[in-house]
């Protein structure tokens, strides 16, 4: 048991082994539904996100639809940002996956996250990325200058936020992260595109923006 336990609330502890009660359960486990969603949930997370928002930059680049590309662009930013947070906060914590320790969610072994896959469950890396693009790409389809209308930033932001939480919830039904490792994800994520947003914000058409979007 890690000395780790003794500093951090035990409410958090019970919690994640709860969520891990429920999603692991066999009646949960065996619905195709479910199995099918978090296999393409875990693609999504993984490089479905990444060709999503360099698809939408680039490509929308190339056709000179700028506020489209602004909407990419700020989602690869975001992402790339966030992962590499969580890339470098999972070296350091070196937290056992859930199928490494199942039922211990203290278990840390700190700096081993570093060299094994299997002590780099917090943050999920999934549900980071997945986070910060989804958010990022909101928030820019909420700028004046995306110039986009009420109903379209609904009809494409709604799907973008809940393909994180289906990341989120996939990272855990495939026991490979603890409730709170996507919870802090969803926070990293969150942050990095907050703060991004408020950086480009006083800055709408700054010469970054105009050679990566391709305007003149």
């Amino acid at each position: 048991m890690s000395p780790l336990k003794q500093h951090v609330p035990n409410v958090v502890w019970r919690v994640d082994i709860a969520a891990e009660r429920v999603v692991r359960d066999s009646a949960v486990q065996a619905m195709p539904v479910l199995r099918d969603t978090a296999q393409l949930a875990n693609w999504w997370g993984g490089s479905g996100v990444i060709w999503f928002a360099v698809v939408v930059w680039l490509g929308s680049r190339a056709l000179r639809r700028q506020s489209v590309a602004r909407v990419g662009l700020r989602g690869v930013e975001a992402l790339a940002i966030a992962s590499g947070v969580s890339a470098i906060l999972k070296g350091l914590a070196g937290r056992a996956r859930p199928f490494v320790t199942p039922g211990e969610p203290w278990h840390f072994e700190l700096s081993r996250g570093w060299l094994e896959a299997q002590f780099c469950s917090m943050p999920s890396g999934h549900t980071t990325a997945t986070t910060a693009c989804a958010v990022a790409m909101t928030l820019a389809l909420s700028q004046p200058l995306s110039q986009w209308r009420p109903a379209t930033r609904w009809a494409l932001a709604v799907p973008l936020l809940a393909t994180a939480i289906a990341v989120a919830f996939a990272r855990m039904y495939t026991n490979q992260h603890w409730l709170s490792d996507v919870v802090v994800a969803m926070v990293i994520g969150s942050t990095t595109a907050l703060l991004l947003a408020r950086v480009h914000a006083k800055r709408p058409s700054s010469r970054y923006d105009r050679a990566m979007l391709g305007s003149a």
